[in-house]
């Protein structure tokens, strides 16, 4: 009322000039007072604001969606200064029409509410209220307000003052649909008492009530209410009627009572209401329902109902009750049942589901004059609703209603459990389990602002709530005060209802005081946990142990305050505090991580923070600081570049929408990264700085520096982005890459954005090998790029071809797709095109690729194996992106290929290669470098498996390993079957002009440095090492791996008909025949081999003829070779055994009887004992086993140099096949004398004199006159 009456004050002096003025000051004061978020007020033609008499002509009210409320032609006849007395007298109020298109949109709240509580007060209300005419022409209403478009015409008044009352309502449906009427005029007069009320609604079958109540069929519905007569005995009927019929009638009366002032009252209504519900709630309803009530409100304030009842076919429900005129009960007897002999009832309850009850029952009771005592037993079976299922719930309670000291009194316990808990959502169900109990615990008092529950408790299976609250009243602003304990042992329950795997125990404290109608508030509390998951593993790692979490705030009118945040969990400890307010706020908080390795997985090292906020939500300073230490997120290059100390700082002011960034700056290892500027919704201002002085930092193979500057001036839609980069030595560790990138390189972009348009004016990346420029457009889905891009010489990449590779053309994208134009030319004759369209999802194509190349291009790819040659191609790609949509031709033209692994290679391989419906038909024809040629001929598919139909003929091919065979092969072999694994190789193959040479390899080999480490090592050395299989990580030569593919299956037969010799190590062998090979690659079954034809064995002079000989091949087809050669002297027979792959075979000595080895080489050589033979004689007998030995002669050499006291005994082969066998002996402990003898007759005698640990005298004599001497000092490390 104060704000009516300052309103109405200020407003006189206005008079004069709101009449001079009406639109230009009070429609906009109106306007901007009516309106707000989501709510625009928009007033037209508005005159006579302060006159008795104000008109508009349209105002109408919108929200983001429109306007949803329209009134035409409006008029307000009022008494202004009624409004001093507190009266609201208006003559008249009517619209010409109003239009209300549809319901307005719901309005969220404020996106942050106020930090400041708000003081409460209950509203004033006028003294009278008098409105003479409240009509509208016309209303139309949308057809989503109401479920159907209506038309109606309005027609109210409304008088209220002094006790009594008058209203007029004639509401009339005037459009085309249901007729619809709702006629109202009621009157009461205080002097006589005489109320007067006669209602009548009705609608025709399909109207608005009976659509959206849903009633069946929609019938036409009838309501009326008529009475009139004093209060001293009044009775009004009711009548509820559809389709004519009555379904509940009855009368309401009002009577004097037995005493002066007394009032007797009485309702009966009866009926069968049952055709106004689906017929599916008969059985609840039956065809008799009653709702009847008497008793008596006395004049002192008291009131006893005698008799209150509801009864259905399955519903009981009635009792008396008595309130003393304080309105404390003096008694009450509640009884009610609700079922139908332990059948389930239907309960007609509004829903898309129905609800279920099999029994229940309700006792409610308490007399005063009896006991102070009141109880409640309440029992509910079988319980089915949409989203809760009970078997049983038991609720039992009792308490106490007095009046101790003259203050009425009412307190008492309840206690619930439900057994059979079932919720439809099965993550609430898992969550609560199937059983609960609880209990509640209450007192109130009459002259205490405040209801007490000194009791809530609830508790499950494994978890639980205990705690108390005190509920104020309207005088307190709704205050609350309470504390309360939670507990969960296993939150593991939780998990389905979080959304996330959750684990462990937790217990919290709250406890505080709020105001809910303020929003003040005072809260404190602790949150313990115990092997807490939330199922994310590092957060779960932290929380494995003990953490806890405590806070206190406060919110009253000046503020929210932050007293305590503390976070604590393992290595972490978080804290907050300080405040929030609309004048200025002030927070900060700290982080400190001390061992991020809790976190587990590859984390490690330590990290600290803080930041702070300070000022108004319009103006406030940021700052942020933040220190990593040793930090290492399993990512190699990041952990390399976090290394030690690692910082970030920053600091901005934030203005509204604007955010002005003065600082940020981060820090680690070689990084500098700095960015300052300004962000502004009308215009951004950044500059952002960055340099990286060593790359190396990364790991791996990354090396050289890197600098760039960026700027960014203006918004999305209109700005300009400018990045300058610089790099130095840049490399990434793969050696093409490497090459192309050396000396600097520099990137300079200039990128316009234009209403939706991104336009690259500039890209441009160079260095001295390579340069590449991108310009182009990008509006909405059209894009448009033009590329001019050239390596200036491919011999940095492929040495092969010097000269400048170009790439040129476009690329344009629409809605559509994509329009390529793309051209490459080279050296070397590389002429090559791709032209056509592109789906915009990639899923289709229709591409010309037309051209030459050179297959070395690939040889990156192949690495170790080397391609060299020219290859032609004309396709074209029609359909989805995959292989079977090829169709055209390869040509190769004289292709070379090699493999470090492979003995020979392949040249002048030619043909053709074509492709059509997913298959390649290949022509090839090649020759081996040692001679021959071959061709393959046949098919394959394309895509998995690979179905194979090939054919491979072989014509006088030379197989050559100079170390070990050559071979001439003829016949054919054929690959059928699925390429990807399980295809059959089958065929036959003649072997002519072949000799295996078993290689002198002497007594050792080269071998590997141990423990040899290669640090630093250049890109192009490890690339090296890589080819040559010396990388000691399984890596071969060859190359390849990848998945285990099935094997194929073998069905080859190996023939020689002509001679096969075996030479090398004094053997001479001629050998002949047939080998067969089956079973798969993976496991090879050989059958049959070589078998001798001649052979011998000559060692020193000695012939030996060969008793046995045979060539077989096993699973690495190195042949396996068994030579036998024996002799007899003296009654013993010895033999010499060679065995072993040709490669690398083994040699034995055995006799009849059983001797030394040493002893029976001897005997077999010289035709006596070892003791027996000379110098000489030895000498011959360690070249003999060096002869046929190789490295397997080493342990009988060990026994002949034991046999005649040697220190050392040695025979080596040079270069040119030389032999030479060095005898070596200590004579003294510091002197040593070694004999060397040559295959030619040469001998040196050498003598070693150790005057020193690190001093030596060394001479020298040769039988060739030559001597030398020499003193060395040497030193170990």
């Amino acid at each position: 009322m104060k704000r009516i009456y300052a309103l109405a004050l200020c407003a006189l002096p206005l008079q004069a000039a709101a009449q001079e003025d009406d639109r230009g000051f009070l429609t906009r004061l109106l306007e901007d007072n009516l309106s707000g978020a989501g709510r625009a007020v928009t007033i037209t033609g508005f005159e006579g604001a302060l006159s008795s008499q104000a008109t508009m002509a349209e105002l109408t009210i919108a929200d983001d969606t429109g306007t949803w409320l329209t009134l035409r032609d409006v008029v307000l006849d009022w008494n202004r200064a009624a409004l001093l007395r507190g009266n609201v007298s208006v003559n008249t109020l009517s619209a010409a029409e109003i239009v209300l298109d549809r319901i307005p949109q719901s309005q969220a709240g404020p996106e942050l509410p106020s930090p400041e509580a708000k003081p409460f007060a209950l509203p004033e209300l006028p003294v009278s209220i008098n409105i003479g005419q409240l009509s509208a022409q016309k209303i139309t209403l949308g057809e989503s307000v109401l479920g159907q478009p209506v038309e109606a015409r309005l027609d109210a008044a409304v008088s209220l003052s002094g006790g009594e009352g008058q209203a007029r309502l004639d509401l009339t449906r005037t459009d085309a649909g249901p007729s619809g009427v709702v006629d109202l005029t009621a009157g009461f007069v205080n002097e006589s008492g005489v109320l007067s009320l006669d209602l009548r609604a009705a609608e025709d079958a399909g109207g608005i009530v009976t659509t959206l109540l849903g009633l069946p069929g929609a019938p036409p519905v009838e309501l009326a209410v008529q009475g009139e007569g004093p209060l001293t005995d009044y009775t009004a009927n009711i009548r509820l009627a559809s389709d004519g019929a009555d379904r509940l009638a009855g009368t309401a009366k009002v009577a004097s009572g037995t005493a002066p002032g007394d009032t007797r009252f009485a309702l009966d209504l009866r009926g069968d209401p049952a055709p106004l519900f689906l017929p599916e709630y008969a059985a609840f309803f039956g065809s008799d329902v009653a709702l009847t009530a008497q008793g008596e409100r006395r004049a002192d304030g008291a009131l006893e109902v005698s008799q209150f009842g509801v009864t259905t076919r399955a519903l009981r429900l009635g009792g008396d009750l008595a309130l003393a005129s304080d309105g404390l009960p003096q008694r009450f007897d509640v009884k009610g049942n609700l079922g139908l002999d332990g059948q389930r009832v239907l309960l007609p309850i509004a829903g898309d589901k129905p609800t279920y009850v099999s029994q229940a029952n309700l006792n409610l009771a308490f007399d005063a004059v009896k006991a102070d005592r009141w109880t409640i037993d309440l029992g509910v079976t079988g319980l089915d609703a949409p989203e809760l299922g009970l078997g049983q719930l038991g609720v039992t309670g009792g308490g106490s209603i007095a009046r101790p000291d003259g203050k009425p009194l009412a307190e008492g316990t309840i206690d619930f459990a439900a057994t059979g808990v079932a919720a439809a959502d099965q993550a609430l169900a898992r969550a609560i389990g199937d059983t609960l109990k609880g209990r509640l615990g209450f007192r109130w008092q009459e002259g205490q602002d405040a209801l007490a529950l000194p009791l809530l408790q609830v508790e499950g299976a494994d978890f639980g709530f205990d705690g108390a609250l005190d509920i104020g009243g309207l005088q307190s602003a709704l205050a609350l005060k309470g504390q309360g304990a939670v507990r969960a042992d296993d939150l593991a329950r939780f998990s389905d209802l979080a959304g996330r795997s959750l684990g462990g125990k937790v217990q919290a404290q709250l406890s505080g005081d709020a105001a809910l109608l303020t929003g003040a508030f005072d809260l404190a509390g602790r949150i313990q946990g115990e092997g807490l998951k939330v199922g994310i593993a590092e957060v779960d790692n932290l929380l494995a142990g003990s953490s806890a979490i405590t806070i206190n705030i406060k919110r009253d009118q000046t503020g929210t305050r932050l007293n305590t945040l503390d976070v604590t969990a393992a290595s972490l400890k978080a804290t907050a505090k300080g405040s929030l307010a609309t004048t200025g706020s002030d927070l900060t908080a700290d982080l400190s991580f001390g061992d991020l390795s809790v976190l587990g997985g590859p984390y490690r090292g330590s990290l600290a923070g803080q930041a702070r906020v300070t000022g108004t939500s319009q103006d406030a300073v940021v700052t942020f600081d933040a220190r990593g230490n040793g930090l290492a997120v399993g990512i190699a290059e990041a952990d390399s570049l976090l290394r030690g100390a690692s910082t970030i700082t920053a600091k901005a002011r934030v203005r509204g929408q604007t955010v002005d960034l003065e600082q940020l700056t981060v820090n680690a290892a070689t990084l500098d990264l700095s960015a300052q500027g300004k962000i502004d919704p009308a215009g951004h201002d950044l500059r952002a700085r960055m340099g990286f002085s060593d790359l190396r930092t990364l790991g791996g193979g990354y090396r050289g520096s890197l600098t760039a500057d960026a700027t960014f001036r203006g918004t999305p839609q209109d700005g300009a982005l400018t990045l300058r980069a610089n790099g130095r030595g840049l490399a990434i560790g793969q050696p093409e890459a490497d090459r192309l990138l050396a000396g600097e390189t520099r990137l300079a972009a200039d990128v316009a954005l234009q209403g939706g348009q991104v336009k690259v004016n500039t890209a441009n990346l160079s260095n001295p090998q390579m340069r590449a420029d991108l310009r182009g457009t990008i509006e909405g889905a059209n894009r448009r790029l033009t590329v001019d891009a050239a390596i200036n010489n491919l011999a940095t990449v492929l040495p092969q071809f010097p000269g400048a590779l170009t790439i040129k053309g476009t690329a344009v994208e629409d809605a559509r797709g994509y329009d390529l134009n793309l051209a490459a030319r080279g050296p070397g004759g590389i002429d090559s095109t791709v032209r056509g369209r592109m789906a915009s999802d990639f899923s289709t194509a229709d591409l010309g690729i037309a051209g030459r190349a050179q297959a070395a291009l690939a040889n990156p790819f192949v690495d170790p194996t080397t391609v060299t040659g020219g290859v032609r191609y004309d396709l074209r790609l029609v359909g989805p992106l995959a292989p079977a949509s090829l169709r055209g031709t390869v040509t190769l033209d004289g292709l070379r290929i090699a493999n470090p692994s492979a003995p020979n290679s392949v040249e002048g391989l030619g043909g053709t290669i074509t492709l059509s419906g997913g298959t390649a038909r290949i022509d090839l024809r090649g020759r081996s470098n040692a001679g021959g040629d071959f061709s393959i001929a046949g098919s394959t598919g394309i895509e998995a498996p690979f179905q194979g139909n090939i054919d491979v003929s072989l014509r006088q091919l030379i197989l050559r390993d100079p170390n070990l065979f050559t071979t001439r092969l003829n016949g054919g072999v054929s690959v059928r079957g699925p390429l990807a694994g399980g295809a059959m190789i089958a065929g036959n193959i003649t072997l002519s002009e072949t000799e295996l040479q078993i290689p002198s390899t002497g007594f050792g080999g080269a071998a590997g440095l141990p423990g040899l480490e290669h640090r630093a090592e250049p890109a192009d050395v490890l690339a090296t090492r890589k080819r040559a299989g010396l990388l000691g990580d399984g890596s071969k030569a060859s190359g390849g791996g990848g998945s285990k593919m099935r094997p194929y299956g073998l069905d080859l037969t190996v023939s020689a008909p002509q001679r096969i010799f075996v030479r090398g190590r004094g053997l001479d062998l001629e050998m002949g025949g047939e080998l067969r090979v089956g079973g798969t690659t993976e496991r090879i079954v050989p059958s049959g081999g070589f078998e001798l034809v001649r052979g011998r064995l000559d060692i020193l002079g000695k012939r030996l003829t060969i008793s046995e000989a045979t060539i077989r091949v096993e699973g690495d087809f190195d042949p396996y070779l068994q030579v036998v050669a024996s002799n007899e002297s003296d009654g013993i027979t010895s033999s010499v055994q060679i065995e072993g792959p040709v490669s690398e075979p083994d040699v034995s000595f055995v006799s009849s009887p059983e001797l030394p080895q040493e002893e029976v080489l001897a005997r077999l050589l010289f035709g006596r004992d070892l003791s027996s033979l000379s110098a000489f004689q030895a000498m011959q007998l360690a070249s003999a086993v060096a002869t046929l030995a190789g490295r397997g002669g080493a342990g009988i050499v060990g026994n002949l140099r034991k046999g005649f006291g040697l220190d050392d005994l040695d025979v080596s082969t040079n270069a040119q096949g030389e032999t030479t066998v060095t005898a070596g002996k200590y004579i003294s402990k510091n002197t040593y004398t070694e004999v060397e003898i040559g295959q030619g007759g040469q001998a040196e005698i050498h003598l070693n004199l150790d005057v020193t640990d690190s001093i030596t005298v060394r001479g020298t004599v040769g039988n060739d006159g030559d001597t030398s001497i020499g003193i060395f000092k040497q030193k170990d490390y």
